[in-house]
């Protein structure tokens, strides 16, 4: 059939239109390709140029996998094994089974807890009498408390805790210049071990005799046993004759030693007004060439020149 005059005067306007719209599509898929690589060469140029993180270092410890109460075995079923960054294991974290299996918690564990040296108990401690679970080459020394100084009675067999004394340096001889009145408290030892508290002492027993001696155990201790070695047992022993014994509860988690000055009133004015007030902060002074630096002797305090060369 022939194509109409009007159709045959329509057919390049609508060749044009159709040409028209093909060129947009092509041009906008064209588009879409440029700009998709682009992006890729840019994150490929952002790729050579971000610095390579090292991988973050990691560790073996020992979870607890259930709760586990205090004074009971454990077991391999009580523990799970995980890999976690060195920067969270905690100190005296256990990453052996043979460390843990077969000893006695001392606290309770919580699920997901790690397992730590410090609260575990040998089983050779358990069931024995006093002498039996004093340490070799330590003493168990009593010393008296009241429930201020025991913290309250909540210290327990197996704990560890730090011993202070408050006494009243003598007048004359070394502690000339100090006033001999006023009470001093001094840090004596660290990170002691409590052997017994009053009777008790850590051994196994079924909750039936824990809830009876519960029941039976006044409020508050009225002694604490401690292991001691023989020199830091026979100072303990002077001191407790000189003043009074104070007893500060450690974490289980917590090993670490710290160096801790005396208080007195000096102290905890410095602690209070570290700069300016009544009293002065120097720990290096100058005078001339000479440096010179403060020594604690015991309560003695004393400026002394540096040597050169130090």
């Amino acid at each position: 059939m022939p194509i109409s005059q009007k159709l045959r005067e329509k057919l390049p306007l609508i060749i044009a239109v159709f040409s028209g719209v093909l060129a947009i599509l092509l041009l906008n898929v064209y588009l879409r390709n440029r700009e998709a690589e682009i992006w890729q060469r840019v994150k490929e140029a952002q790729k050579q140029f971000q610095p390579t993180k090292p991988p973050e270092k990691t560790g073996i410890v020992l979870l607890a996998q259930q709760d586990i109460a205090p004074q009971t075995p454990i077991t391999a079923e009580d523990l799970a094994i995980r890999e976690i960054p060195v920067n969270y294991i905690q100190p005296g974290a256990v990453s052996s089974l043979g460390e843990v299996i077969g000893q006695i918690a001392s606290v309770p564990i919580a699920a997901g807890e790690q397992i730590l040296t410090t609260k575990l108990l040998s089983p050779v401690k358990v069931g024995k009498t006093l002498s039996e679970i004093t340490p070799p080459g330590m003493r168990a020394v009593t010393v008296s408390v009241d429930k201020i100084s025991s913290v309250a009675g909540l210290i327990k067999p197996g704990d560890f805790v730090d011993v202070f004394a408050s006494i009243s340096p003598p007048s004359g001889g070394e502690w000339a210049g100090i006033e001999s009145k006023v009470p001093h408290i001094i840090p004596l030892f660290q990170g002691v071990e409590v052997l017994a508290v009053d009777i008790e002492f850590v051994t196994t027993r079924s909750e039936e005799d824990t809830g009876a001696r519960a029941q039976r155990r006044p409020a508050g201790a009225e002694t604490v046993t401690l292991a001691l070695r023989p020199q830091e047992a026979i100072l303990l022993s002077f001191v407790q004759e000189q003043g009074k014994i104070k007893l500060v509860l450690r974490s289980t988690e917590d090993i670490k030693t710290e160096f801790v000055k005396p208080a007195d009133w000096d102290t905890l004015f410095r602690y209070l007004s570290p700069s300016g007030g009544r009293v002065e902060q120097p720990q290096e002074i100058e005078e001339g060439p000479t440096a010179m630096v403060e020594v604690y002797r015991g309560l003695r305090r004393e400026v002394m020149p540096l040597s050169e060369g130090r």
